[in-house]
């Protein structure tokens, strides 16, 4: 997991939220920044920054497949490709 520091820069606009959290998963989080050595806020960011990319690549692949191209191989194959090679195991 990377490390995402917000940008004191000039041209960097950081947006304030808020988000609400049950008990049990701000405790969670409290203690997963403590144990990694950042703050709740940017493990938040971390998580909203990975589901972005995500969601991004999903885009992508979504918009190849349109066009016709075939360099992505659909997870399903993938998995019986992979089932094939590891049977006899």
């Amino acid at each position: 997991m990377t490390l995402v520091k917000p940008k004191t820069g000039k041209n960097t606009k950081l947006k304030r939220t808020t988000i609400f959290l049950t008990e049990e998963h701000h405790e969670e989080l409290r203690r997963l920044a403590f144990e990694r050595r950042t703050s709740m806020a940017n493990l938040i960011r971390e998580a909203v920054l990975e589901m972005l990319e995500d969601d991004q690549d999903v885009r992508e692949i979504i918009k190849e497949k349109q066009k016709g191209d075939q360099k992505y191989i659909p997870l399903e194959e993938v998995e019986r490709k992979w089932k094939e090679s590891h049977k006899d195991r």
